[in-house]
């Protein structure tokens, strides 16, 4: 068990397909592949994969993918995803904390904010998995947010508006251990008086990193190159970057 892991099985799923939509991952996947110099043919790890937007999209491009995740239900709309798509891909109901994969794939993803809702151990062991999990050459990118740009800017609460209801997020930064905890709430109407509180959906709690803080995790002996950036499009990293994202050669 970990923090945030009631969240992730019984209330991310209610919220998931909202929030993340297919076309910004098309986006994504293909400054992946560009910055990692994919070959045809190539493997391809993704895990989380949630409910497989990146792992389809990677399919499309004819990368043979391997989607690992926690979630049943997620997995089931991947699968569901890639059939819809006429691709095909490999999903496998696991915790990726206890994946074995060795020297395997071309590529290894970890997106969308995925680590840091286990003890900072726990997150280094998980890289040295992805590590094991590429053949020598292949290239891991780690996506997640940036923990100095949410020193500075933050806000203590955020909203999203659906076409019939409002996602409200109430954060809250401790700078003493760079952990963001965030209370989930549905509002009911796609426009909430500013004071309605909402159904609490649930509660995540995740450690962020810093740029040099995650470099470090990744035991740099272990790595020819890490380049840095501030998104999954090649946005030049800064401290003012909300992404953090790895790009790192075996």
């Amino acid at each position: 068990m970990f923090q945030s892991e009631r969240f992730f099985r019984e209330t991310w799923p209610t919220i998931s397909q909202a929030l993340e939509p297919e076309a910004g991952a098309r986006g994504a996947v293909r400054w992946i592949v560009g910055v990692a110099g994919l070959k045809p043919g190539a493997r391809v790890l993704d895990a989380p994969c949630g409910f497989g937007r990146h792992a389809v999209a990677l399919a499309r491009l004819g990368y043979k993918v391997t989607g690992v995740d926690f979630n049943e239900t997620e997995l089931g709309r991947a699968r569901e995803a890639a059939r819809a798509a006429g691709v095909v891909a490999d999903f496998v109901s696991a915790d990726m904390r206890d994946t074995d994969f060795a020297s395997e794939f071309n590529l290894a993803v970890n997106l969308e904010q995925s680590i840091g809702y286990f003890t900072d151990d726990e997150d280094r062991q998980l890289i040295d998995r992805f590590w094991r999990a590429l053949v020598p050459g292949g290239a891991f990118v780690l996506d997640t947010r940036n923990r100095d740009q949410c020193v500075k800017s933050l806000p203590p609460e955020e909203r999203r508006q659906f076409d019939d209801w409002t996602l409200r997020i109430e954060n809250l930064f401790d700078a003493a251990t760079s952990r963001w905890r965030a209370r989930w709430f549905r509002l009911a109407s796609s426009a909430p008086a500013p004071r309605e509180a909402g159904e609490l959906l649930g509660e995540t709690d995740i450690r962020l990193y810093s740029a040099h803080e995650l470099a470090a995790m990744l035991r740099p002996e272990r790595w020819s190159r890490v380049d840095l950036y501030g998104g999954l499009d090649g946005t030049p990293f800064s401290l003012d970057a909300p992404r953090l994202v790895l790009v790192a050669r075996k």
